[in-house]
């Protein structure tokens, strides 16, 4: 959940005016849709809602498997136990973005 709360305030740095989050969390979805958030994260949750009833935004659910980019980013944060934020697309996961643009199938095997 403080990875979403970090991303809103990024955003909202960015002056995005249109936001879409897909987590792979359904407990944090469902906590965030239903405004039932453990008590911890409350204060979070007011301060991102006050920019969040400024822009339009979606929060949905997504499998991991189903987001490859996000995977790897994922995967690379905990690789390298580092916070990164890029101004373009990363070189390791622009495949990745250009392959889920034509639609293209994406498979995780374990």
């Amino acid at each position: 959940m403080k990875a979403l709360f970090i991303g809103i305030k990024e955003a909202k740095k960015l002056k995005i005016d249109k936001l879409w989050v897909e987590s792979d969390s359904t407990s944090v979805v469902t906590a965030i849709l239903t405004s039932k958030l453990p008590w911890n994260f409350f204060q979070n949750w007011w301060t991102a809602s006050e920019f969040l009833d400024t822009i339009q935004w979606r929060l949905t659910h997504c499998f991991r498997e189903g987001n490859g980019p996000t995977d790897k980013l994922a995967n690379h944060a905990a690789l390298t136990k580092a916070t990164s934020t890029w101004n373009a697309t990363s070189r390791f996961i622009s495949h990745l973005i250009t392959w889920e643009a034509m639609g293209r199938p994406h498979y995780r095997f374990l």
